[in-house]
């Protein structure tokens, strides 16, 4: 592609408007090798060891992927959820592919009639996990368990309500993040609550009020709790989209704010690392429903935080360039690495020629002034 050409191209994708969705993407996850992976909802992006942003996975359009897990040989386990217009139904599919983004493996293709229990949530014995729920009509909610043989049960709840207990004798209502913690247990958000289920379906509630205003912080706006994860001591730390903070839950049950994210920015997902560090995924936001982003922090041990990767306007167009020429959902790195140092020279070429035009408009009407004057 000529120079000129890809100018225009880049000008032209300038003009398209922002992603608009109804929900930003939580997942981010980081495996044994330090690798990070995170979701902008139709794309899986990558931070190497070195730092270094490539695609891991590039999905299709009006396919999104909310949420990520990870297993101890680093292999990314994703959903996809469409809405297909002709039908009315729901598209969902559950995706698991390699920890170098070569190969992926579709555990349910694209179905309107998943198979029941069977999510990217699974424990070191494959067993899968999933919330079965109605946030419309608050009957019941549960936390279903499905076998490597296919036997589906009830690991715990039933009733919709809030009550801790053995089992059908819990009650939740609306849960939102998902994690594992290190003995196996899932921890999971139940509207305001952070409660814990262990493997034997035993819920205990380990702090309440979450959502709640603390000294410092803003109104709440449009969301509330949403990732989460847990570290290897037992703490708990919790995205709260709505007041823009991520909170630590300590194994005492003692709640502190530990990040802030300014306007635009708000997290929306977590991930902890072997080093101390906690990640924050986060998404730009501007009212009534337009997202950008996606933005990845680091939260280090003694409190300070470092920018670890923008998804903006540069890399969006190098992954359309890159897509097209590519099979589905796997672009290669060299490629996309290529066409982002194609997009830099682009954008340079279009805000280089932006600061010649004005110089040169100013230039003319300074040699008419000096002509009038003369």
């Amino acid at each position: 592609m000529s120079r000129i050409k890809l100018l225009l191209y880049v000008f032209a994708l300038m003009l398209l408007p922002a992603v608009v969705s109804a929900h930003p993407a939580t997942g981010i996850v980081v495996d044994a090798q330090g690798r990070i992976s995170f979701s902008d909802l139709e794309t899986v992006w990558r931070i190497d060891a070195g730092g270094r942003l490539s695609v891991f996975r590039a999905g299709a359009r009006g396919r999104h992927v909310h949420e990520l897990s990870v297993d101890r040989d680093g292999n990314v386990y994703g959903g996809d959820v469409s809405y297909d217009t002709r039908t009315g139904l729901w598209v969902e599919a559950v995706w698991r592919r390699t920890p170098d983004g070569r190969e992926e493996t579709y555990l349910v293709p694209p179905t309107t009639d998943p198979p029941r229990g069977l999510s990217i949530w699974r424990d070191a014995a494959g067993n899968t996990f999933y919330v079965e729920q109605d946030r419309h009509l608050n009957r019941e909610t549960r936390i279903l368990k499905r076998t490597p043989s296919g036997e589906v049960s009830t690991l715990a709840g039933g009733e919709y309500g809030h009550a801790d207990g053995l089992g059908a004798l819990a009650r939740f209502r609306s849960i939102g993040g998902l994690a594992f913690g290190p003995d196996g247990s899932l921890y999971v958000t139940d509207e305001g609550s952070l409660r814990r289920v262990s493997p034997n379906g035993e819920v205990k509630t380990l702090a309440e009020g979450l959502d709640e205003k603390m000294p410092g912080d803003e109104e709440a706006g449009y969301g509330g709790l949403m990732g989460l994860a847990v570290d290897a001591g037992g703490s708990v730390y919790v995205a709260d989209y709505g007041r823009r903070r991520v909170l630590k839950v300590g194994a005492d049950g003692k709640v502190t704010r530990v990040a802030r994210a300014e306007e635009p920015w708000s997290p929306t997902g977590v991930a902890t690392t072997r080093d101390g560090r906690v990640l924050i995924l986060e998404a730009g936001f501007a009212p009534p429903n337009v997202f950008s982003g996606p933005r990845v922090r680091a939260l280090s041990p003694d409190g300070s935080l470092k920018v670890l990767a923008t998804v903006g306007l540069k890399e969006n167009v190098a992954l359309r360039l890159t897509k097209p020429s590519d099979p589905p959902g796997t672009p290669s790195a060299e490629k996309y690495e290529g066409n982002v140092g194609r997009v830099e020279l682009a954008l340079g070429l279009y805000f280089g020629l932006g600061v010649f035009a004005i110089g040169a408009v100013a230039g003319r009407r300074s040699f008419r002034m000096r002509r009038r004057h003369d």
